[in-house]
Formats: structure tokens, C-alpha cells, sequence
């Protein structure tokens, strides 16, 4: 994060839920005593998935494994994305890149983790049209 910059987006990509497109930003805003960097979803349609893949956003990448970190690298958990009946914790892994990576997990685990107060990602169900 440049020194100018108050707020940017830090990993960013799209997630493909079995046909279903959705645009996963981070927001990160940071200040003196200040740091917020929120995972926000965004459901979008076909067209603008295909769109935004051809104009080089990458696809979420979905692991078997929850990431660890390693010498170097940051992995922080982010929250809890649920959508048709499947569920994802949602990491950002930081290096030299800032890279969002999924987690599937079941839906029963990821409703009782939000029940424990687990954080839930922020998302916008009407597909964006713009």
C-alpha cells in the first residue's frame, strides 16, 4: 500500500460457485491507529464474470486444505462465505502478493462457526447490473 492511499483493494478475484459468479474484493484502509481490510462479495452475472476473466481477474482458487502459513507468507483467516447450499472459509494469503484462496467446508460446520460468532463475509446477493 502506497503512502497516498488511504483505502485500496487488496486481493481480488472471482469466485465460481457452480455457475454461480460472484466479484470478491478486499478493502483495505489504513491510517495512523487504523487498519480495516473487510472480504466483500459481490454477486455478478455471467456475462460480467466472463468479462472480467477475459480482462485478467483470475478465478478464486478453491484448496482441500486449510493454508498454512510459511516463512515469508501471512495467511489470515477472513470469514465465512455461504452460498447454495455450499460453504467457504475465505483466507487472504499475504507475500508478495495478496492472493484470496477458499476453503470448502461443510455447510453444518460453517453454521455452527457463525454461530460462535465466526465472522460472516459481507455480500451482495443482486446481481450487479451496471
Amino acid at each position: 500500500m502506497s503512502s497516498k492511499s488511504t483505502v485500496e483493494i487488496g486481493s481480488n478475484c472471482i469466485i465460481n460457485n457452480e455457475g454461480r459468479f460472484f466479484l470478491l474484493a478486499e478493502i483495505e484502509a489504513k491510517a495512523p491507529g487504523v487498519e480495516i481490510d473487510p472480504i466483500i462479495i459481490i454477486r455478478i452475472t455471467d456475462e460480467q464474470a466472463r468479462r472480467l476473466l477475459c480482462g485478467g481477474l483470475k478465478l478464486c482458487p478453491i484448496v482441500s486444505r486449510r493454508p498454512r502459513p510459511t516463512p515469508g507468507t501471512k495467511v489470515e483467516f477472513k470469514c465465512i462465505f455461504i452460498d447454495n447450499g455450499r460453504a467457504f472459509s475465505i483466507f487472504d494469503i499475504e507475500n508478495s502478493t495478496d492472493n484470496a484462496v477458499l476453503l470448502r467446508i461443510p455447510l453444518e460446520q460453517a453454521r455452527r462457526l457463525i454461530r460462535k460468532g465466526v465472522r460472516r463475509c459481507t455480500v451482495i446477493r443482486q446481481p450487479f447490473i451496471g
